[in-house]
């Protein structure tokens, strides 16, 4: 009798630690995010207890930017700074995983499209976002000529224009038939690079393409490249190629800035925030100037967005909204030089105004036409 009662107690006390390890690994009930407050959003971020966070650049600021976070709201920040491609190709590999290992990352480039059309991400988070109205509203919109509908959250913007020595252009260009004029005077001493090796000289290549072959608005909205629409290209690579003797192609957007540093050539085009952070390490001298020109020149930014398998959703809202206050934005800017994607910081000592951008600023035409940009450049001016 004593050895049945034993063995009853074994098998109640086994029953109860089961049911209470049972209880213990439930999954919490998630709270609707659209229609949560911030604050049941921020107590459901700190539930989860950590944030997985995706970026390739900028590595002091996000270390920086993490301390403070984990500081502010004790919720643990695993970055990771990776390379961009590995970081894209790893979010899609684990695109239809019921949960991932990404929270949040930062979107760009010709990445946009393809993550989009994926449907890798969570949202719209514009609404979910503290003061997301004062975060870029066309970057909200549209990003590398992609819709993102509020999708993917501005948190970084830059701009091209041209770089010039003053000390060598005494009165620097403003319109196509300038620029043209001054390259043909001073053969060589205009340097873009290759456009397959950065994105100053693919803003250079996308103003020649609306200067020479009709302007940018008819590729707006296009989610593929319509043939007709590019039919006339040879007279952007005609036009590159009849003045191949005349233009400095360079190898990257840092090589660019070496070659105006080293005296090789006077005037090129640039990324602000690149520009600023050349000067900041001495390899660019502090009198050259930075301008966008009336014909205009490409300018757009970085986002992060909540992928659709985060397994902390709610952190990586607080995350973005952390990057994208009024505080981190201008840490970022007093860091790195780096343009804020909020529009009501004051700022001083910028390369390029606020009034520069609103004027000349053009916006990318959409991603597949930036990539048979590159490709036909390549092929029909620098290959041939």
């Amino acid at each position: 009798m004593k050895k049945i009662l034993v063995v009853l107690l074994v098998l109640v006390m086994a029953s109860t630690m089961v049911f209470a390890a049972g209880a213990k690994e439930a999954p919490k009930a998630e709270i609707d995010l659209q229609s949560a407050s911030w604050d049941q959003i921020v107590e459901a971020a700190k539930a989860e207890g950590q944030v997985t966070f995706y970026a390739w650049y900028f590595p002091d600021y996000f270390k920086e930017a993490a301390a403070d976070f984990e500081a502010k709201y004790g919720i643990k920040v695993n970055l990771i700074i990776g390379d961009q491609t590995a970081n894209f190709n790893k979010a899609i590999s684990e695109k239809d995983s019921k949960v991932g290992t990404i929270d949040v990352m930062i979107v760009g480039g010709q990445w946009v499209k393809n993550t989009m059309d994926l449907d890798l991400f969570y949202g719209p988070i514009k609404d979910i976002i503290p003061d997301a109205d004062k975060l870029a509203p066309s970057l909200w919109k549209v990003q590398e000529g992609v819709m993102t509908n509020g999708y993917l959250a501005p948190f970084h913007r830059n701009q091209t224009g041209i770089l010039y020595d003053p000390q060598r252009v005494s009165n620097p260009p403003q319109t196509w038939a300038e620029l043209e004029a001054w390259i043909d005077a001073n053969p060589k001493k205009f340097g873009f690079n290759d456009p397959s090796k950065g994105g100053s000289g693919q803003s250079f290549v996308h103003t020649m393409i609306k200067e020479t072959t009709g302007g940018l608005e008819k590729y707006v909205g296009d989610s593929e490249v319509v043939p007709s629409k590019v039919a006339n290209w040879d007279k952007a690579w005609d036009w590159a190629y009849s003045r191949k003797d005349k233009l400095t192609f360079t190898v990257s957007n840092n090589d660019s800035i070496i070659r105006l540093n080293d005296g090789e050539i006077a005037m090129t085009f640039g990324w602000d925030d690149n520009v600023k952070d050349m000067m900041n390490k001495g390899n660019l001298f502090s009198r050259a100037k930075m301008y966008i020109p009336t014909m205009g020149a490409a300018g757009g930014g970085d986002t992060m967005g909540v992928l659709k398998n985060s397994p902390h959703k709610a952190a990586a809202l607080v995350f973005i909204a952390h990057i994208t206050s009024k505080e981190q934005q201008q840490k970022k800017y007093e860091m790195l030089g780096a343009y804020p994607a909020r529009t009501d910081i004051a700022l001083s000592g910028t390369l390029l105004t606020e009034a520069d951008r609103e004027a000349n600023a053009l916006a990318w035409f959409p991603a597949p036409y930036k990539t048979l940009m590159i490709a036909e450049f390549v092929k029909n001016v620098l290959m041939k």
